[in-house]
């Protein structure tokens, strides 16, 4: 059986580096049981041991006030791991040392990791890990999640604990009070059942320090023990107690302080700048674009040939008309012409990713507090923005970190006209087949729109259906980090595994059903079929935007799917991948194709989304109202840009 180590610390401490390093690849995310909080859960062997590593969530104390916290309190409590990696900052060691000190208290064997020490020794400071060893009888390592240094220390250390016999418990020198406290605690816990699980005296410090309302407790033994101590002057002795106790371990180890300003303390201050740092965003994000199209371009176009060259040799070996026409149109073109936009998609989000994991995302949402203030928003809800590049789905649960219930409503309401990575095939088959010498700046273009529906459409929402307060942002930036190559591979794998997995399961569904209505009921004329009677029912609602039937059972489609959108223009237009864009060129106007962009980026993304806003607000009423809004706002939003396009085109 494998040994299981947990693995915590703060947010931003470098954690989750640690066990990508440690894990590689073997690794997998669930959710913990009840909630929605992520569990990455991965293995390794070592000296022929084999290990599992679970990835707890960044946390500040036990506390169990936030969800977080009581995931990680409660894991400890009842799955009980076989040792903890506690993940500490080097640049910030004596607010890490909160979060050890609680888990020691539980008793559990730990292994401290001071991580990011190279970015300590950048700034001259050194530190001596024995006298927080020699302490807490614990093994303490220096790491460097990016150069790897004391990763064999640190794997050693957990093979060592792994191999021990008997853990020796942590005896703290409480003050006489406390200490009287805790015996007449025990005395009393032993006596109920229900808390025979526990160790009582570390459920008597959790009590004094968090409260009543922390945990599951006995009303009567509560109100025992806060009628014989005075809790308040109690719990006041017992932190002067422990933050004297972390003051001194953290002088004592910290050998010297370094420098005060670095080269990363420069560059945060410039790109945190109120107007050079908003510049510098903009610029950075129209890179993005520019390379996800001079970089990827080429490759796509290497599948879309791949994929029509298959599907010619398909063709050719199959006799049966209507499963040639299924295997080559419906198959091989329907899922070929999503995935030959894979290039695109790693592009995007390795430079996406790159962003983020250098903390430089962080940032942005701290630039632009002060001016989505002024559309009933904060910082913190411009990171769910951020997030909903990727997928909206996660960026509406991470709404749940807003204090305010209006404000996050509003924003919730709102997220699905965040461009999700699902729009980005179909934005670039039509932005290559009508704008290919202004690809970079129609995308930009496109996101920086997105970016604005979404903050109009929450203050419109706040002054039609909610109501939200005025509420402070905090938020803590990561310090700058170059990310490393594997964290930013495993970081791109993920989004990309995340696209194929769709592409593999309802684009291939969505692509056969579109050949279906495409080939039937008349295999030979395909304006007659079903899919072409879906579309033609809403040509009167299209017909002056310049829209036939194709783009109609395309959009229709595209509701399941953003990506099902360009399997159906392939199914319906009757072409291979690689002549799709030359295809869609000739259907419509560039008039009418721009006005396109803005409904797709617009109208509901996918059946996931609308399933997150009914998990999230607990109610059809909303989820109604999504679907509604969503498709309404686009159908405005495409007249007003077709009639500025037939201005400007």
């Amino acid at each position: 059986m494998a040994f299981e180590v947990s693995i915590i610390g703060n947010p931003n401490v470098g954690k989750t580096s640690l066990f990508n390093i440690i894990t590689g690849t073997r690794q997998y995310v669930a959710n913990w049981p009840g909630v929605t909080v992520e569990k990455k859960i991965g293995s390794f062997s070592y000296k022929g041991h084999n290990f599992k590593l679970v990835d707890l969530p960044g946390i500040y104390t036990l506390s169990a006030c936030s969800e977080d916290e009581r995931v990680a309190r409660d894991y400890f409590l009842n799955e009980s791991p076989d040792a903890v990696i506690i993940v500490a900052d080097a640049l910030n060691l004596e607010r890490s040392m909160h979060l050890m000190i609680q888990i020691l208290e539980m008793n559990l064997p730990a292994v401290l990791a001071i991580n990011s020490i190279d970015e300590a020794e950048e700034k001259g400071r050194i530190i001596n890990p024995e006298v927080i060893s020699k302490t807490f009888n614990i093994p303490v390592v220096l790491t460097s999640a990016k150069t790897m240094k004391g990763i064999p220390q640190l794997l050693e250390a957990i093979h060592r604990t792994s191999e021990q016999k008997k853990f020796h418990d942590i005896n703290f020198q409480y003050p006489a009070e406390v200490n009287k406290y805790i015996e007449t605690f025990k005395s009393m816990a032993a006596k109920y059942p229900s808390l025979s699980g526990f160790d009582h005296e570390w459920l008597g410090i959790y009590f004094l320090e968090f409260g009543a309302g922390s945990i599951r407790m006995d009303a009567e033994l509560s109100q025992s023990i806060c009628t014989s101590f005075d809790m308040k002057k109690l719990k006041d002795i017992y932190l002067n107690w422990k933050y004297g106790l972390i003051r001194n371990l953290t002088d004592m180890s910290i050998v010297s302080l370094g420098r005060n300003w670095s080269l990363r303390d420069v560059l945060d201050h410039v790109l945190t700048h109120k107007v050079l740092g908003l510049l510098i965003y903009l610029v950075a994000l129209f890179f993005v674009f520019s390379m996800t199209f001079s970089i990827a371009t080429p490759l796509s176009d290497l599948l879309n040939l791949f994929f029509s060259k298959l599907s010619s040799w398909a063709g050719s070996v199959i006799s049966v008309p209507w499963l040639k026409s299924l295997v080559t149109t419906g198959i091989i073109e329907g899922v070929g012409g999503v995935l030959a936009f894979i290039p695109q998609i790693f592009v995007l989000f390795f430079f996406m990713g790159f962003l983020e994991e250098s903390g430089y995302l962080p940032r942005a949402a701290f630039l632009v507090d002060k001016i989505v203030r002024n559309f009933g928003l904060s910082g913190r809800s411009f990171m769910s923005i951020i997030l909903g590049f990727g997928c909206n789905v996660p960026a509406i649960m991470s709404t749940r970190t807003i204090s305010s219930t209006k404000e996050r409503l509003a924003l919730l309401l709102s997220i699905p006209f965040a461009s999700c990575s699902a729009r980005l095939p179909v934005y670039i088959i039509i932005i290559g087949a009508f704008f290919p010498k202004h690809a970079a700046l129609i995308m930009f273009l496109l996101y920086i729109s997105s970016i604005l529906l979404v903050l109009l459409s929450a203050k419109l929402l706040q002054v039609f259906v909610t109501k939200t307060d005025d509420i402070p942002f905090t938020i803590e930036l990561p310090r700058f980090r170059l990310p490393t190559a594997k964290n930013l591979f495993l970081y791109t794998w993920e989004k990309t595994e995340h696209f194929l997995r769709k592409a593999s399961g309802i684009i291939l569904i969505a692509s056969i059903l579109i050949w279906f209505l495409s080939y039937f009921p008349s295999a030979s004329d395909i304006q007659n079929s079903f899919a072409a009677t879906i579309g033609r029912s809403f040509e009167f609602l299209t017909r002056h935007l310049g829209w036939d039937w194709h783009t109609n059972t395309a959009l229709v489609f595209g509701v399941a799917a953003k990506e099902v959108i360009v399997s159906t223009y392939a199914a319906t237009l009757n072409t291979d991948p690689a002549a799709l864009k030359d295809a869609l060129a000739s259907s419509m106007s560039p008039q009418s194709a721009l006005a396109l962009l803005y409904f797709i980026m617009a109208y509901i993304p996918c059946f996931a989304t609308l399933s997150a806003v009914k998990l999230e607000t607990a109610s059809y009423k909303w989820t109604a109202f999504t679907f509604i809004y969503t498709i309404f706002t686009a159908y405005i939003l495409a007249n007003i840009v077709f009639f500025i396009g037939g201005l400007i085109l």
